[in-house]
């Protein structure tokens, strides 16, 4: 071969070479194009997995602190009838030294020991919902599994179907898993107000069962639809079961309750309380009616 012959031979290769180059470069750049769509909706369904994760510890906490709260404050007003309760009985039997009952009443020790039975059902019922309220949302895992997502690579062949599977799976994940906790967070709210606010009422059937007429005896109106606190439980559960988890991240309960109930903690700790001031600013709170506050603080 003569000299001009090889060097057409290797200019030859060359471009060849140059050509094949070129040519292997266009062909992964419309390869990396081609999935540009995958790797943007693979990129947003990683951030709807991060922010629907988010919201799902958000809820959970919101409507542990929510029950809490709540529960805190039928504590409270418990207490306070409960209270009220007791010192009837001793006021009524303070009376007794002035008029011979013996006939027809029992004695002090026997209504005391009958009164603690009633009460205690509405304490225990409390902390068994609130230790169910918290096991129940806590045991409501999030199960969100973006190997899933990823399945979507293998199944379908076509860039834009496998951007649409990428970006449904995700949307859809997001909202059952979501869904499904708002679910439970409802039936378990309102199975438990109902359950708080049947075990406060039981008080005075239980009563009733055991000495007949025992409150009008008395003359107390605790643990019946004329007293207060009980007003305030039942205004406080109308908001409970009012919200509506699904569609708002402020709730209504927390907002308009938790400042009365950091009041009545700080106060109850105070020397010189003045029970009847902070029924007064708590019924207020509950929007009852002025004529209600007055029959409630003075009647």
């Amino acid at each position: 071969m003569s000299y001009m012959s090889k060097l057409r031979t290797v200019l030859l290769l060359i471009v060849m070479s140059l050509c094949l180059r070129e040519c292997t470069k266009s062909a992964f750049q419309d390869i990396d194009n081609k999935y540009y769509l995958v790797n943007e909706a693979h990129s947003i369904a990683k951030d709807l997995f991060t922010r629907g994760s988010m919201n799902y510890d958000i809820l959970k906490n919101t409507s542990l602190y929510v029950m809490d709260t709540f529960l805190d404050l039928v504590h409270m007003m418990n207490n306070r009838m409960s209270q009220e309760l007791r010192s009837a009985v001793i006021k009524f039997y303070r009376l007794k030294n002035f008029h011979d009952f013996t006939n027809y009443m029992i004695s002090l020790e026997e209504t005391v020991d009958i009164i603690e039975h009633c009460l205690i059902a509405p304490v225990e019922t409390i902390d068994v919902l609130r230790e169910q309220f918290h096991r129940v949302i806590g045991n409501f895992e999030d199960v969100r599994h973006f190997d899933t997502v990823n399945k979507c690579h293998n199944e379908l062949p076509d860039e834009v179907a496998v951007a649409h599977c990428i970006l449904h799976q995700a949307v859809l994940f997001n909202e059952t898993m979501q869904d499904n906790l708002v679910s439970i967070v409802e039936i378990k709210t309102y199975q438990h107000a109902r359950k708080t606010n049947a075990s406060l009422y039981n008080v005075q059937n239980c009563l009733n069962s055991f000495v007949p007429n025992f409150f009008e005896q008395l003359l107390v109106g605790t643990y019946t639809d004329k007293c207060g606190y009980l007003k305030i439980v039942n205004a406080s559960i109308k908001d409970l079961i009012g919200d509506e988890w699904g569609k708002s991240k402020e709730m209504l309960f927390p907002k308009k309750w938790s400042p009365l109930i950091t009041i009545l903690k700080q106060n109850s700790t105070s020397s010189g309380i003045n029970a009847q001031q902070f029924l007064f600013k708590t019924l207020l709170a509950a929007n009852l009616t002025s004529q209600d506050i007055i029959k409630t603080l003075y009647s």
